[in-house]
């Protein structure tokens, strides 16, 4: 569809007064207002050098006309002499994850129930952190029986075990490592 058999193209001046407050110019309103809009067309060959010109001002500032300005036509690159260096895996600079200690806390294996424990131990010098203490009675879920801080290299903690039956007590130490014990409640 051409823009004469466009609805708006139709219009009288009476509804073009109407609406837009003016009447159909006789005269075609420049787009681009410069020196050459006074009704004159770019030629051809004017388009070209404006194009050219951006060109050039885009390749300077990104940077392909310098490495051009340092070399002449007929200088030729030296050759690039290519190193190859042996196959290694890669590595990684983080060391992996150790698999955590066990060991065992020494202590009563059966006790009444309702009974207090205590542990008390010592970590490696400088090392602190929280000390968790979790019981798990037969093969049921993990539950945090008590916690605290390891201060100076050492923490003592006190827990009670409120249930019978047997219970997996563990401590997780800030290192990653476990101290474990099973202990019958009665």
């Amino acid at each position: 569809m051409g823009w004469r058999e466009r609805d708006w193209a139709r219009w009288t001046d009476a509804e073009r007064q109407r609406f837009f407050g003016t009447t159909r110019s006789t005269r075609h309103a420049p787009t681009w207002s410069s020196a050459n809009a006074g009704g004159k067309r770019r030629t051809h060959r004017q388009t070209l050098a404006a194009l050219v010109l951006i060109a050039v001002a885009v390749a300077y500032y990104s940077g392909a006309l310098t490495d051009l300005a340092q070399h002449t036509i007929t200088s030729r690159p030296a050759p690039t002499p290519y190193l190859r260096l042996p196959r290694t895996p890669p590595t990684s600079t983080t060391a992996a994850p150790r698999s955590p200690r066990y060991t065992t806390i020494s202590g009563p294996s059966s006790v009444p129930r309702g009974t207090y424990m205590t542990v008390t131990g010592t970590l490696r010098p400088g090392e602190s952190g929280a000390v968790i203490v979790e019981g798990k009675w037969d093969s049921g879920p993990w539950y945090e029986l008590a916690s605290t801080n390891a201060s100076n290299g050492g923490f003592r903690v006190r827990y009670t075990l409120p249930r019978p039956g047997i219970v997996h007590v563990r401590l997780a130490l800030p290192d990653g490592d476990y101290a474990v014990k099973t202990i019958n409640v009665t």
